[in-house]
């Protein structure tokens, strides 16, 4: 098959299969199965982690937080191993100017699986806020994104009691990280690949330009759908952080 031909079925198969594995809606499945109720039903209505803790407790938001990282980070390890370790897939990787694409198909997937997580075909394309996205894409792929995004958001949660302007911050946080990690590997002949995870491996995930493009686009993404929380949080109205309270 055409070296682009199989390019095209790959990216399509990424977007599709990641943007659906974003889409589950692990907060109205856990509201529905173990409590009764339509999580979109309650409080702020939206189906995410932060409006689970406020209806059911801390323990369970963070459940929901917890899993809907999962659900983004899933198809991108999956899409990561296939396109590295299937030879009959990873020799179609490499474009003919010389651009190894992989890391565009893996990156890409995170980006997709938050699309469906805010605009998720199971719930009439109704979601999240991309957070918990956000969090899956950058934490559980990279431990230097942990600790500094990580520590932001702590340090911002602790200081603002507002769990919309921690988001924020970290998301912005994570992606200047992103951009120097990346524009570090693109100046100099150097491959990042010890700040993943996958620290002992050389063919670990690429932080490269793609990784921090995605990063950004998924930071907007979250940025933009915290457009109503932005003006709460300029009115004085916005909802203090749930994860800090006795429930």
């Amino acid at each position: 098959m055409n070296i682009y031909a199989v390019n095209i079925v790959v990216a399509v198969v990424v977007a599709v299969v990641s943007y659906l594995f974003g889409s589950i809606p692990t907060g109205v499945i856990i509201g529905k199965v173990f409590f009764g109720v339509d999580i979109r039903t309650v409080g702020s209505k939206n189906s995410g982690g932060t409006n689970a803790a406020r209806a059911f407790g801390k323990k369970i938001g963070i459940l929901v937080i917890i899993l809907d990282m999962i659900k983004t980070v899933l198809p991108f390890y999956v899409t990561w191993a296939i396109l590295t370790y299937v030879p009959a897939i990873s020799q179609h990787m490499v474009w003919g100017n010389g651009y190894f694409a992989a890391p565009l198909y893996y990156w890409g997937s995170t980006l997709f699986a938050a699309i469906g997580h805010c605009w998720s075909i199971f719930m009439k394309f109704k979601g999240g806020k991309a957070v918990s996205c956000f969090m899956g894409a950058i934490v559980l792929t990279s431990w230097i994104e942990f600790i500094l995004a990580g520590f932001t958001y702590l340090f911002v949660a602790k200081k603002s009691h507002y769990i919309s302007l921690t988001s924020i911050v970290s998301a912005i946080v994570g992606t200047a990280v992103a951009w120097i990690v990346a524009i570090i590997a693109i100046a100099v002949p150097w491959n990042p690949h010890w700040l993943t995870w996958l620290i002992t491996i050389e063919e670990a995930p690429f932080l490269g330009l793609e990784f921090a493009i995605v990063n950004t686009l998924v930071s907007v993404l979250l940025i933009v759908r915290h457009r109503s929380n932005i003006e709460r949080l300029k009115q004085g109205t916005e909802s203090t952080n749930p994860f800090a309270s006795k429930k």
